[in-house]
């Protein structure tokens, strides 16, 4: 037995009943520095082009490796302050470093032959689930927690880097995915509202096929979906799978947030090995294959040391999904949705480049890094992986420019490269499929009043004046088609034209953090 993070010999007696009387062997391991902060581990922003400096990491000490100990079992004391920081407890320095080195030794240590070794935690807390993820779990009785530790798993994982601080993917480099587990791996997304992102989500599948892929497409819907819907999604080549939704106990009723915890329905999908996730309003530019090689979770940074769940590795497990359902009640989400859930259980993740899910978002006050932004938008061929669109949907625009323009808080969402870019997926999927992507005479109206708006406060980019030429405008297949009559009476109760509900979901979630 080898014992990390034990204080003293004394601290061994109780352990030699269980190694029929031999002395476990104290694992020695150096500190890290008392100066080293989460923030180091997850900075807000790293220079992941090597624009101006290599990104760095904190030193995290490990123990000396002695090359013929091998050990049955490596217990490790891990430090728990919940009750100290019941906030961010889960955000601590010396939790992870005790955590890491323990995965060290059993790496170090583990019967080779076997493929796997045992790790006995001695932890208040819940370890950090993919660190030593509940698949591996044989018991937990109390404070302790054994696991049977997967070594292939192992190496790969200290393979990483210690936080955000550096890329897990090279920018640049060989992106050839290997088809080993082809079979077992999926792309996959969730639609929460069916009238505003079945688009979305046909033209996502439409461009992960162009983009090279053939791995299988999988789409969560609930109940609700029409069967018109349904029809769409499967011709684009998404694999339907109908679930039952889960709602965020602490959302309000009707609010934009209220059952967008059925994300977690992801995890029960154990017929695939790994799943890339991408939400519905996004849609690639090159081929992602090579992230099923990736662990969970990889993620591109948010913002401060937050992870965006838009683009996601996750790794489906039963376990996982009643771990996440068992603390519904007790996480506090951030921002009140599932990103802000996921973050407080998986606070060591993966970063991945900003690349791999670019959002569409340019209210910077850095001129120069905005520059730059913009010119890795317009690259040809494209630099960018994935685009995501924030603010309204290009769908919900007419195709002549990007309608955010005609919002001054939406501003900073607006982009008519990016938008004529998703017009290029749309345009090479079947006239069947462009058919779901179809404006409603309501939304018609709302285009209208905000151009309306624009006009009226003389917005200088001038957006406002460009003619539709948009064949959506005059295409109806609704009953009510005589939209401009909407209009007679729109700004009579609101000063401001109401966005659409997708905007709004858009906003209040992204207030802070621009995106969703």
């Amino acid at each position: 037995i080898g014992l990390v993070n034990f204080d003293d010999k004394s601290s061994t007696l109780p352990w030699e009943v269980f190694s029929g009387g031999e002395t476990p062997r104290l694992i020695r391991f150096e500190a890290v520095s008392e100066n080293t902060s989460w923030s180091d581990l997850y900075p807000e922003w790293i220079d992941e082009e090597e624009r101006w400096n290599t990104p760095t990491c904190p030193h995290f000490p490990m123990p000396t490796r002695h090359k013929n100990l091998k050990l049955h079992l490596v217990a490790a004391k891990v430090p728990c302050d919940r009750a100290k920081d019941p906030k961010d407890w889960t955000r601590s320095v010396k939790r992870l470093h005790t955590l890491l080195v323990a995965a060290r030794v059993a790496l170090d240590t583990g019967q080779g032959q076997q493929g796997y070794t045992y790790v006995l935690l001695d932890d208040e807390c819940r370890p950090s689930p993919n660190i030593f993820p509940c698949r591996e779990l044989v018991s937990h009785q109390g404070s302790f927690w054994l696991f049977k530790a997967d070594l292939k798993r192992l190496e790969k994982t200290l393979a990483l880097p210690p936080g955000s601080c550096q890329l897990s993917v090279p920018i640049t480099g060989n992106r050839r995915a290997p088809r080993k587990h082809a079979s077992r791996e999926a792309y996959a997304t969730i639609l929460h509202s069916a009238q505003f992102y079945v688009c979305g989500a046909i033209s996502l599948a439409r461009s992960i096929r162009m983009s090279g892929s053939k791995r299988d497409l999988v789409i969560l819907v609930d109940e609700n979906i029409h069967p018109h819907h349904r029809e769409g999604l499967e011709a684009a080549g998404w694999r339907v799978i109908q679930i039952q939704r889960i709602r965020n106990p602490k959302a309000e009723p009707e609010s934009y947030n209220e059952w967008n915890y059925s994300k977690f329905r992801l995890w029960q999908l154990t017929e695939y090995h790994k799943l890339i996730y991408i939400d519905a309003d996004i849609i690639l530019l090159r081929n992602m294959d090579f992230l099923f090689q990736m662990p969970e979770i990889s993620a591109t940074g948010n913002h401060e040391s937050m992870f965006n769940s838009g683009v996601m590795v996750i790794e489906p497990s039963n376990c996982t999904f009643e771990m996440l359902m068992q603390q519904i009640n007790e996480v506090e989400s951030y921002n009140g949705g599932d990103q802000g859930y996921l973050n407080e259980v998986y606070t060591w993740w993966h970063r991945l480049p900003k690349h791999m899910n670019f959002l569409k978002h340019f209210g910077l006050n850095d001129s120069e890094e905005l520059a730059h932004r913009l010119e890795l938008l317009g690259s040809e061929p494209p630099v960018v992986y994935a685009m995501h669109f924030l603010g309204l949907k290009p769908w919900l625009c007419f195709r002549d420019y990007d309608c955010n323009w005609n919002q001054q808080k939406l501003h900073e969402y607006a982009n008519d490269a990016a938008h004529a870019r998703w017009w290029r997926v749309h345009d090479s999927m079947s006239k069947k499929l462009q058919g779901y992507c179809l404006l409603r005479s309501k939304q018609k109206a709302s285009l209208e009043w905000d151009r309306r708006q624009a006009e009226q406060q003389r917005f200088p980019d001038g957006h406002w004046r460009i003619k539709i030429r948009d064949s959506r405008l005059r295409t109806c297949f609704e009953e009510f088609c005589y939209w401009e009559s909407m209009l007679w009476h729109w700004g009579e109760d609101q000063q401001q034209p109401p966005p659409s509900r997708a905007a709004l979901a858009d906003n209040n979630s992204a207030a802070a953090v621009a995106t969703t």
